[in-house]
């Protein structure tokens, strides 16, 4: 097999098994059918409030993937985890980044599993609160996936749409994070806590 073909068998067999593992995200955790905020300008009228900056990550959410079809590519007792992280500058600066993997029976990444999804955010100040709901001012200002296991693979995520919301009374100690891909699949809605801070040498 010439190289030329063994590259384009590597692409499509990573974008495969890229696309079990996130359809199985998907079906588990569906976003809420709210109205997502504009993404039209990345430029908001003021920065976001102090309780959002800092860091933000999320528990890892796992499914087991247990069809037959799964266990065809992944093997028997694998299970497909997402962690999602989010930093906020007080410039209103940002950076999401979703990590997804396929972990095999004995917790090891099955090679070509790993996809990381990245975008930088401008957040602004807060929206009209609906009912006991704050939705934040939110643009993607540039995003991408990449496949760590090809280094110099990378799509850009033209289309991704980023809603950030506290419930009232909860604004320093949870973030809802709504997540809607381009393409539809993989998109999510979940809830970050604040990272733990680093410890002091």
């Amino acid at each position: 097999m010439g190289e030329a073909m063994r590259t384009v068998t590597l692409v499509a067999t990573v974008l495969l098994l890229h696309a079990v593992a996130v359809s199985a995200q998907a079906d588990h955790a569906r976003p809420p059918q709210h109205p997502a905020s504009s993404q039209t300008d990345a430029r908001p009228n003021a920065p976001p409030p102090a309780h959002l900056v800092g860091n933000w990550i999320s528990n890892p959410d796992r499914i087991s993937l247990t069809t037959a079809f799964d266990e065809s590519v992944w093997g028997k007792n694998a299970t497909s985890v997402r962690t999602v992280t989010l930093n906020v500058l007080a410039s209103g600066k940002a950076t999401i980044t979703v990590t997804r993997k396929v972990l095999n029976a004995k917790g090891t990444a099955v090679p070509g599993s790993t996809s990381i999804e990245r975008a930088d955010l401008v957040v602004g100040a807060a929206r009209e609160p609906v009912a006991s709901r704050v939705e934040y001012e939110t643009t993607v200002a540039s995003a991408e996936r990449r496949y760590p296991d090809m280094p110099d693979s990378k799509w850009g995520l033209d289309g991704l749409r980023v809603t950030l919301s506290t419930l009232e009374g909860e604004e320093n100690k949870s973030l809802e994070v709504r997540f809607d891909t381009p393409e539809g699949r993989g998109s999510f809605w979940e809830t970050l806590h604040r990272a733990a801070a680093p410890a002091k040498r």
